[in-house]
Protein backbone atom coordinates (compact mmCIF):
# COMPACT_ATOMS: atom_id res chain seq x y z
CA UNK A 1 0.00 0.00 0.00
CA UNK A 2 1.48 3.50 -1.22
CA UNK A 3 1.34 5.98 1.56
CA UNK A 4 2.36 10.11 1.22
CA UNK A 5 1.98 12.16 4.95
CA UNK A 6 1.21 15.78 4.01
CA UNK A 7 0.66 18.86 6.07
CA UNK A 8 -1.97 21.51 5.88
CA UNK A 9 -1.89 25.17 6.41
CA UNK A 10 -2.32 24.92 10.31
CA UNK A 11 0.62 22.11 10.32
CA UNK A 12 -1.90 19.14 10.74
CA UNK A 13 -0.41 16.02 9.15
CA UNK A 14 -2.41 14.17 7.42
CA UNK A 15 -2.01 10.70 5.83
CA UNK A 16 -3.18 9.40 2.70
CA UNK A 17 -2.80 5.46 1.80
CA UNK A 18 -4.17 4.44 -1.23
CA UNK A 19 -4.24 0.65 -3.53
CA UNK A 20 -0.82 0.07 -4.96
CA UNK A 21 -2.15 -1.35 -7.74
CA UNK A 22 -4.04 2.00 -8.81
CA UNK A 23 -2.53 4.60 -10.55
CA UNK A 24 0.14 7.12 -8.94
CA UNK A 25 1.65 10.27 -9.71
CA UNK A 26 -1.02 11.75 -11.78
CA UNK A 27 -2.77 14.95 -11.27
CA UNK A 28 -6.14 13.41 -10.39
CA UNK A 29 -4.17 11.32 -7.57
CA UNK A 30 -2.01 14.88 -6.47
CA UNK A 31 -5.83 16.83 -6.70
CA UNK A 32 -6.94 14.05 -4.40
CA UNK A 33 -4.33 14.54 -2.28
CA UNK A 34 -4.92 18.06 -1.76
CA UNK A 35 -8.73 17.70 -1.29
CA UNK A 36 -8.28 15.33 1.71
CA UNK A 37 -5.56 17.68 3.07
CA UNK A 38 -7.78 21.14 2.71
CA UNK A 39 -10.77 19.18 3.89
CA UNK A 40 -9.60 16.51 5.82
CA UNK A 41 -12.05 17.73 9.23
CA UNK A 42 -14.89 17.61 6.67
CA UNK A 43 -14.06 14.15 5.72
CA UNK A 44 -13.27 13.18 8.82
CA UNK A 45 -16.57 14.72 10.70
CA UNK A 46 -18.42 12.72 7.63
CA UNK A 47 -16.73 9.45 8.36
CA UNK A 48 -17.14 9.28 12.02
CA UNK A 49 -20.85 10.14 11.62
CA UNK A 50 -21.44 8.27 8.89
CA UNK A 51 -19.82 5.24 11.62
CA UNK A 52 -21.87 5.87 14.18
CA UNK A 53 -25.11 5.52 12.44
CA UNK A 54 -24.86 3.36 9.61
CA UNK A 55 -21.41 1.37 10.88
CA UNK A 56 -18.39 0.46 8.55
CA UNK A 57 -18.58 2.17 5.20
CA UNK A 58 -16.87 5.17 3.15
CA UNK A 59 -16.93 8.50 2.47
CA UNK A 60 -17.72 9.26 -1.22
CA UNK A 61 -16.65 12.67 -2.30
CA UNK A 62 -18.18 14.06 -5.55
CA UNK A 63 -17.60 17.18 -7.39
CA UNK A 64 -20.86 19.53 -7.37
CA UNK A 65 -22.15 21.96 -10.51
CA UNK A 66 -21.14 25.14 -9.42
CA UNK A 67 -24.84 26.26 -9.76
CA UNK A 68 -26.04 24.23 -6.83
CA UNK A 69 -23.26 25.44 -4.45
CA UNK A 70 -23.60 28.11 -1.42
CA UNK A 71 -21.37 30.66 -1.34
CA UNK A 72 -19.45 30.04 1.27
CA UNK A 73 -20.03 26.06 1.52
CA UNK A 74 -17.06 24.17 3.70
CA UNK A 75 -15.96 21.94 0.63
CA UNK A 76 -16.32 23.95 -1.86
CA UNK A 77 -17.50 22.48 -4.94
CA UNK A 78 -18.11 18.76 -3.65
CA UNK A 79 -20.22 16.88 -1.99
CA UNK A 80 -19.57 14.16 0.59
CA UNK A 81 -21.81 11.04 1.28
CA UNK A 82 -21.20 8.15 2.99
CA UNK A 83 -21.70 4.50 1.98
CA UNK A 84 -21.87 1.75 4.51
CA UNK A 85 -20.31 -1.49 3.71
CA UNK A 86 -22.81 -3.44 2.55
CA UNK A 87 -25.07 -0.68 1.09
CA UNK A 88 -26.39 -0.16 -2.53
CA UNK A 89 -23.68 2.44 -3.74
CA UNK A 90 -20.84 0.45 -2.99
CA UNK A 91 -22.60 -2.85 -4.28
CA UNK A 92 -23.50 -0.86 -7.74
CA UNK A 93 -19.85 0.32 -7.89
CA UNK A 94 -18.21 -2.95 -7.68
CA UNK A 95 -16.52 -3.37 -10.72
CA UNK A 96 -14.89 0.22 -10.59
CA UNK A 97 -13.39 -0.18 -6.91
CA UNK A 98 -10.80 -2.07 -5.41
CA UNK A 99 -13.37 -4.79 -3.75
CA UNK A 100 -10.81 -6.35 -2.32
CA UNK A 101 -8.69 -3.64 -0.94
CA UNK A 102 -11.87 -1.65 0.47
CA UNK A 103 -13.23 -5.56 2.24
CA UNK A 104 -9.80 -5.84 4.20
CA UNK A 105 -9.75 -1.80 5.20
CA UNK A 106 -14.01 -2.29 6.46
CA UNK A 107 -12.20 -5.16 8.41
CA UNK A 108 -9.49 -3.67 9.87
CA UNK A 109 -9.83 0.04 9.82
CA UNK A 110 -10.47 2.36 13.43
CA UNK A 111 -13.60 5.01 12.79
CA UNK A 112 -11.47 6.87 15.62
CA UNK A 113 -8.29 7.34 13.82
CA UNK A 114 -9.11 7.16 10.22
CA UNK A 115 -11.39 7.40 7.43
CA UNK A 116 -11.90 5.27 3.75
CA UNK A 117 -13.12 7.80 1.33
CA UNK A 118 -13.59 7.01 -2.34
CA UNK A 119 -13.25 9.70 -5.25
CA UNK A 120 -15.50 10.01 -7.65
CA UNK A 121 -14.24 11.86 -10.79
CA UNK A 122 -15.86 13.59 -13.64
CA UNK A 123 -14.83 11.04 -16.13
CA UNK A 124 -16.78 8.49 -13.91
CA UNK A 125 -13.46 6.56 -12.33
CA UNK A 126 -13.21 5.95 -8.91
CA UNK A 127 -10.09 6.05 -6.18
CA UNK A 128 -9.89 4.98 -2.82
CA UNK A 129 -7.89 6.10 0.06
CA UNK A 130 -7.71 5.26 3.94
CA UNK A 131 -6.76 8.59 5.37
CA UNK A 132 -5.92 9.21 8.81
CA UNK A 133 -5.25 12.95 10.13
CA UNK A 134 -4.93 15.18 13.29
CA UNK A 135 -7.67 16.02 14.20
CA UNK A 136 -8.72 12.07 14.71
CA UNK A 137 -12.48 11.97 13.35
CA UNK A 138 -13.99 12.15 16.87
CA UNK A 139 -12.45 15.79 17.74
CA UNK A 140 -13.07 16.57 13.74
CA UNK A 141 -16.49 15.89 13.83
CA UNK A 142 -16.90 17.94 17.23
CA UNK A 143 -14.90 20.91 15.39
CA UNK A 144 -17.07 20.70 12.35
CA UNK A 145 -20.11 20.73 14.35
CA UNK A 146 -18.90 23.83 16.59
CA UNK A 147 -18.59 25.63 13.00
CA UNK A 148 -21.83 24.76 11.99
CA UNK A 149 -23.33 26.55 14.85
Amino acid sequence: MRSTTLIDDNGHMVTVKAPDDQPANDPKEDDHHDFLTDHWMDVAAASFLGFKRHGIGTVVVTKRDPAEGRVHEAVGMHNLMYSPAAGGWLKQQAERLPDDWLDTRFQSYDPNESALVVMADDDGSFRAYAVNGSPAPPRSYELVNARQN
